[in-house]
Parts: structure tokens; C-alpha cells; sequence
């Protein structure tokens, strides 16, 4: 069973994977429609949209559950977000 989890995650991780890099193909695209927004993107097409990432992804949950997904925010320049470790002491 240790075998099959692990099959099944990486096999997750590389259909999302294949979902952001829908999103970064069609980020110019994406911009003319979703500009400031993020977008839910399943089997390679957007399925929902919204302003709030959280609601996008509780929205998504409730459709599909825990099947692979990628939400991404639509901007011209990414957004990079840098989270310390909770191992570094303040």
C-alpha cells in the first residue's frame, strides 16, 4: 500500500504541475480576461475565477474534491511571496 501512496501522489504532483504550466502558456491570454484575479484550472481549462484565492479554492474542493488542481493569480510580473521557516528563530 506504501508503493501505491506513493504512486499517487507523484502522479498529483505532476498533474498540477501540468496545470501551472497551462497557466504560465496562457498568462497573456488570461490577462486580457482575468487581469488582478485568480483562476482555478482543471484539465487544462480555467473552471472558476474570483478575487479571493481562498473562496476560489473552497469552491473548488467542494466541486471536485481532492483531485489536482492549480490556482494562480493573473499578473504581468509573478508575485513572489517569501515565508520564513518556522525553524528560524525571530
Amino acid at each position: 500500500m506504501k508503493t501505491t501512496l506513493k504512486s499517487s501522489i507523484k502522479t498529483t504532483n505532476s498533474e498540477a504541475e501540468a496545470e501551472r504550466r497551462v497557466f504560465e502558456r496562457r498568462r497573456s491570454q488570461l490577462m486580457r480576461r482575468y487581469a488582478g484575479q485568480y483562476v482555478a484550472i482543471v484539465g487544462g481549462r480555467v473552471v472558476d475565477h474570483g478575487k479571493d484565492d481562498e473562496a476560489l479554492a473552497a469552491r473548488m474542493f467542494r466541486k471536485i474534491g481532492d483531485a489536482p488542481f492549480y490556482i494562480g493569480r493573473v499578473e504581468r510580473i509573478p508575485t513572489i511571496y517569501e515565508v520564513p521557516s518556522p525553524e528560524v528563530a525571530s
